[in-house]
């Protein structure tokens, strides 16, 4: 065993005394963390495709055309037949991009702009999605236009309420009679109006529709997505840091394994891999050597970037879920770096090959864009990024507030990837040899 972490340390040695490799290891990623958490929420593209869940509690003709509305709108996939609880976990999950909650009784006040005591909308998004909210505000006032029109279509449906708000002008002792007269003026007029409408539309059928001005009538406020349980420290890390440091860790764990290939490469074309086998060291000893000082090293950049992000405000919810989910991002791409190391047999074609590989790792997984503004057939490949399910893991230990069952999936996930990898790598360089 002491040839094992004789290796390790000459491993991390000749690892401190690469400048460009700790440049990728700390410093680059450092940049990224910084920079994705000052654009973070920033993106506001016109095609995105989002999937949402809709709990109509109302049920009324109008909450259903009401989210008729919704589905029409451009790349909305929308879920029904969900719970709040469910909903919420999902989004919670990074499963779906948020929620809206038609509250009781919308349907009453739906489309009519002097309704008091209107039932507002709630919307509740991925913290890491921010853009999205605004996104969902503008499709939800869409809709909601579409309800005024569809009042106008429909005159006679207004006209309890503008017997409702008669009733309310009349009994209200504070008002000034002069108020009182003009508000009953006001309402004479548009019940003048609205009679009109009615009679256009007998006229004219069907061409005298749909030619009312939108308009933006319902209040909206934004839900957060919390576990019913979570204390006052849940609603505090909804922070910048907090969902750009996990895709600084990947970029600093990636260096550590581009790093650590190149290195393992470079033994072998200069014959120190050589040596070390015909010597009387067992060669899956060396290959524990070399696993052994990457695992140290990417979770040593996780602890770094850990310090580091808490300097600036992130609060990791579970530190040891986010020690399982470091220790399983290790297990992970000490694999990756094993088979990165093989394919190639000089230090130009690895680095090359591997930079290029874990590049497209990156976009794919969430490294570089958020997987909110891919199209379907990305977010499908994305399941086979490594990335992803390290970032995953991580937002899960530092925000996403997951338990124990539920981390278990992507860090399941993360080790199976690295088993494979491993295997393969060894393989291979059986057949180098």
């Amino acid at each position: 065993m002491r040839s094992i972490y004789v290796i390790a340390i000459k491993d991390l040695k000749i690892i401190s005394r690469d400048g460009m490799g700790l440049f990728f290891m700390f410093a680059f990623p450092v940049m990224m963390g910084v920079f994705f958490g000052v654009v973070s929420g920033s993106f506001a593209p016109d095609k995105v495709e989002m999937t949402i869940a809709v709990i109509d509690k109302d049920n009324s003709t109008m909450s259903k055309k009401f989210v008729a509305g919704i589905q029409d709108s451009k790349g909305m996939t929308v879920k029904q037949n969900m719970t709040v609880e469910e909903a919420s976990n999902e989004v919670r999950k990074g499963k779906m991009t948020g929620l809206i909650i038609i509250p009781e009784k919308f349907g009453e006040s739906a489309g009519i702009m002097w309704a008091e005591n209107r039932a507002a909308i709630k919307i509740g998004v991925d913290p890491s999605r921010k853009a999205e909210f605004g996104m969902l505000q503008g499709i939800v006032m869409q809709a909601s236009g579409k309800l005024m029109i569809e009042r106008f279509q429909d005159p006679e449906s207004f006209k309890p309420h503008l017997k409702e708000a008669r009733k309310k002008i009349a009994e209200d002792e504070e008002l000034p009679l002069t108020q009182k007269l003009l508000l009953q003026g006001m309402m004479n007029s548009l019940d003048v109006f609205i009679e009109s409408i009615g009679k256009v539309q007998n006229s004219e059928g069907d061409e005298a529709k749909g030619k009312m001005p939108q308009m933006e009538l319902v209040e909206v406020k934004q839900l957060d997505i919390v576990k019913p349980e979570s204390n006052s420290v849940t609603s505090k890390i909804r922070n910048a840091w907090d969902i750009s440091f996990p895709q600084a860790m990947l970029w600093g764990v990636l260096g550590c394994a581009a790093a650590f290939a190149i290195s393992l490469v470079r033994e072998r074309t200069e014959g120190t891999l050589f040596r070390l086998q015909v010597a009387p060291i067992d060669r899956y000893f060396i290959l524990a050597g070399k696993a052994l000082s990457c695992f140290i090293a990417v979770v040593f950049v996780i602890a770094v970037m850990t310090f580091l992000g808490y300097l600036l405000g992130m609060r990791p919810l579970h530190w040891d879920l986010l020690l399982l989910a470091s220790i399983c991002i290790a297990v992970c791409f000490v694999g990756v770096m094993m088979l990165m190391s093989v394919i190639g047999r000089t230090e130009q074609s690895v680095g090359g090959a591997g930079w290029g590989i874990f590049l497209i790792f990156s976009m794919f997984g969430g490294g570089m864009l958020p997987l909110a503004f891919m199209p379907s057939f990305m977010k499908t490949l994305s399941n086979f990024s490594p990335v992803k399910w390290g970032i995953y893991s991580l937002e899960g230990a530092i925000w996403r507030d997951f338990s124990f069952v539920e981390i278990l999936g992507p860090c399941g996930i993360l080790i199976g990837i690295g088993v494979v990898c491993f295997l393969l790598g060894n393989w291979r360089m059986k057949r180098m040899a």
